[in-house]
């Protein structure tokens, strides 16, 4: 799948690359604004409805498509540029993020607000966010918390019962999709648009830095990242632009690709293969990333 400028969504055959489906509505024909991030909603016994993805677009709209049918099932109108989003593991709700500083937590059965997120307006508390809010990520082992990122360098953390966040990170630079948490809940990925130690691990609990992932050979500034599994992560950006899959245990690069005709932006893990067997290497899931007007599919097994 791939989003565009003009405010379409376009899926793909993975074996022959062909365009299958393009998704846009009179609303987006009209008005067109760029698609600045899609989710496919998390396959999950509690949501009534499969095949589908949400859109978030700069003029506002957040649009969710049932993509086997081409329809747009409903359109939440923000008035901020939306900049992102991400699913409730557990839960029929998302958050969005934006240019207004401002988290929104949606309930996908009511299609309504159900919370907003800000700082309080205090000078002395740093309960919020101050500037663009680009990447969140609920914590997988939590039905309440979640954290977030963007341009004013913190990790906010959030627990959806309460306005305010509870604490933050300080030093993290993010803007793109650059924020994940580890399977276990334990450890915070970040993936920064900064020269130094823009790749980072840190404690989910304490939020004490565990440690700085130093480039192989090259540098980049970071747009997106995501771990594939609980012993490999994947980023990507720009600079020097390029894709890498690091091994945590080494910290060594088991895979890179550089020299693209843009920086990579956005990137996304496929669906995780059976375990390896004992003496065996072990398998990693496939991945895909966009760098210029390009989409890479990768299969990055270790050596």
């Amino acid at each position: 799948m791939n989003w565009l400028s003009d405010g379409t969504l376009k899926f793909y055959k993975v074996s022959t690359g062909e365009n299958t489906l393009i998704l846009c509505d009179a609303e987006m024909m009209y008005n067109p604004a760029p698609v600045t991030a899609v989710k496919h909603r998390p396959v999950n016994t509690s949501h009534p409805i499969t095949h589908t993805v949400t859109a978030t677009y700069a003029n506002g709209c957040v649009k969710c498509w049932h993509y086997p049918t081409a329809q747009c099932l409903y359109t939440i109108r923000e008035k901020r540029q939306t900049l992102g989003l991400a699913y409730h593991p557990q839960l029929p709700k998302f958050v969005t993020v934006g240019d207004d500083m401002v988290l929104c937590l949606y309930d996908e059965e009511t299609k309504t607000l159900e919370r907003i997120f800000c700082g309080s307006h205090s000078m002395d508390v740093m309960d919020g966010h101050k500037s663009r809010v680009f990447s969140a990520c609920f914590h997988p082992k939590s039905a309440y918390e979640l954290i977030s990122a963007g341009w004013d360098d913190t990790v906010q953390f959030w627990d959806t019962r309460q306005a305010h966040s509870l604490r933050f990170i300080s030093g993290v630079h993010m803007c793109g999709d650059g924020l994940d948490i580890s399977t276990n809940g334990k450890e915070i990925l970040t993936c920064s648009w900064q020269r130094e130690d823009p790749l980072q691990l840190w404690d989910y609990g304490s939020g004490k830095l565990i440690v700085s992932l130093e480039p192989d050979s090259y540098s980049s500034l970071l747009y997106a990242g995501k771990y594939v599994t609980s012993m490999y992560v994947a980023c990507g950006g720009s600079d020097t632009d390029l894709f890498r899959v690091v091994d945590l245990r080494s910290h060594a690069t088991i895979a890179m690709i550089r020299y693209f005709k843009g920086g990579v932006y956005s990137l996304d893990i496929g669906p995780n293969r059976l375990e390896s067997k004992p003496g065996k290497r072990p398998t990693l899931p496939k991945l895909a990333f966009c760098a210029g007007t390009t989409i890479f599919e990768v299969d990055a097994q270790p050596g």
